[in-house]
């Protein structure tokens, strides 16, 4: 039976990417594995895709008990496929916070501080001598642009700029220019519902019992969200928060350009932002000028404020 490996829900480029490149590697290697996905393609990622001529990997929406499975781009059972509790898991190649897993026996668990999972998949075909294809090399170097945010986000590293440089070298392409090309072919502001884009790129975290939602875009320029697709946004962020019982929502509309992002929030979450973040906000909205990544700038003041 082979090993499913997979990224989290709502998979993002580095999550359908480390999937596919760490199945390969893998394969290579001799193991019995398949790269699987347990939500929809964004656009950023199947302009990927399709530029390199990779299908998709299959859709697997639930895990069945027997299943062996493998994840990478996360390691917290809220944002993992459903089913994980039935399978067996056989390790994690993570870059995010120990989310509290917890396995039967040990396995594999690698987790760097780097600004990608792809980069420490790139690392691994290196330690093992196995040669990264023209294909892999353009997975590999697309998800470290995107999650980097071509290299501005503060989770981004030497070794991330190093490694991306060595890929981009081998494509015959330039980073700036490149990473630029993947993000408008990304921009989803005019082409998803609001609650898609509030959905879009989009993770539960666990704090102190309660449950919030982060979800994040990533635009060239913030006068793609007008008022009305603000209004929109925030009546998006408002059902969802009463389906799924949530404490509070935020959406982080991210600015690359300008380096920065505004907040769409609840009304329930005025208070914890402005204290979390010792900011004036108003009622659904804050700009954090810098602010860039949902990981490092977000989740950690959030978790400290809330836990």
């Amino acid at each position: 039976m082979s090993i499913y490996v997979v990224g989290h829900q709502n998979p993002d480029t580095d999550s359908i990417c480390a999937a596919v490149t760490l199945a390969n590697l893998k394969q290579e290697l001799g193991e019995d594995v398949e790269a699987i996905r347990c939500g929809k393609v964004n656009a950023e990622t199947e302009f990927i895709l399709d530029k390199f001529n990779i299908e998709a990997p299959k859709l697997v929406e639930k895990l069945n008990k027997g299943d062996k499975v493998f994840l990478v781009d996360h390691n917290e059972a809220s944002q993992a496929i459903a089913g994980l509790e039935e399978a067996e898991l056989t390790g994690v190649v993570d870059h995010h916070r120990i989310g509290g897993l917890e396995t039967s026996g040990p396995i594999y668990f690698r987790n760097e501080t780097v600004g990608c999972t792809s980069t420490i998949v790139t690392k691994m075909y290196k330690e093992n001598n196995v040669e990264i294809t023209d294909e892999m090399a353009g997975l590999l170097l697309s998800a470290i642009l995107s999650d980097t945010v071509i290299f501005r986000s503060p989770t981004c590293t030497e070794e991330d700029k190093e490694i991306a440089n060595e890929l981009a070298s081998q494509l015959g392409l330039d980073v700036e220019e490149y990473g630029k090309e993947l993000f408008k072919a990304g921009s989803v502001v005019n082409v998803l519902s609001a609650k898609e884009l509030v959905t879009n790129d989009y993770k539960e975290y666990e704090f102190a019992g309660d449950t919030i939602g982060v979800g994040q875009i990533e635009i060239m320029s913030l006068d793609e969200v007008n008022d009305n697709k603000k209004g929109e946004i925030l009546n998006a962020i408002d059902e969802i928060v009463e389906e799924k019982g949530y404490k509070f929502l935020l959406l982080m509309v991210t600015d690359i350009i300008e380096e920065g992002s505004l907040l769409l929030y609840n009304p329930e979450a005025k208070d914890i932002i402005a204290e979390a973040f010792d900011v004036e906000v108003e009622e659904t909205e804050v700009y954090l000028d810098g602010v860039l990544s949902r990981k490092k700038q977000i989740i950690p003041v959030l978790s400290d404020y809330l836990a």
